[in-house]
């Protein structure tokens, strides 16, 4: 018996903010402000609405990349992914209009440390990647992005996830001595107090630059 509800599973992978979020229902999208819990992602899979997930948090951490294509195939990129991050960091999705979603979890992650990286596969594959920013910033929030397992209310035609599995996809270690709890919050002692910033003679792994930023 699972200990999560499926609610709570798409919660803790695909959720990095959770004081705004869009909101489709049969009359549009909009972006509501206010508190986002996995409540609110049990009416998503219940079809009462659709909600769309922001993709970093107030302290520019990230959670997932994610393969935005406007066809169905997409066999070739989720490879791609897997090559990058590990097929098991990897879900394909069906938005359930004339899309797919490919989908590649990482562990609570900076966005500067990865924003090269994503510029680079963008350029391999010539496709746009989520987030769509490259610098965060205080004020900026990025665009949101449609949850899976969700009805999608201009067709009528629910998400089903084609590749991959929610309950046994894990999340792609994106620096391996850096532990960061689900704030984005540092306790590695080589980052020496300062999050985001790994002080290289410190770290306890002697890891190669390569290394250390999932090349």
């Amino acid at each position: 018996m699972r200990s999560q509800s499926l609610a709570e599973r798409l919660f803790e992978l695909f959720v990095a903010r959770d004081d705004v979020y869009g909101v489709e229902t049969s009359e549009g999208w909009k972006t509501e402000k206010g508190r986002l819990t996995p409540k609110e992602v049990q009416d998503h899979l219940n079809g009462k609405y659709t909600l769309g997930v922001y993709p970093f948090n107030k302290k520019g951490y990230i959670k997932w990349l994610c393969i935005d294509l406007d066809y169905k195939s997409g066999e070739y990129l989720t490879i791609y992914m897997g090559k990058k991050f590990g097929k098991n960091s990897i879900i394909e999705e069906e938005t359930g209009g004339k899309g797919t979603h490919i989908w590649a979890f990482l562990q609570p992650t900076p966005l500067w440390q990865i924003a090269h990286k994503i510029t680079e596969m963008e350029n391999e594959i010539g496709v746009r990647i989520f987030p769509k920013q490259r610098e965060w910033r205080t004020d900026i929030i990025g665009n949101f992005i449609r949850l899976p397992l969700g009805k999608h209310h201009k067709t009528g035609n629910w998400s089903q996830i084609v590749k991959g599995d929610i309950w046994t996809v894990k999340p792609y270690v994106t620096c391996i001595h850096r532990v960061y709890d689900q704030f984005g919050d540092g306790n590695c002692l080589a980052i020496n107090g300062t999050v985001g910033y790994c002080q290289e003679n410190l770290c306890p792994h002697l890891l190669k630059r390569g290394q250390r930023y999932g090349h």
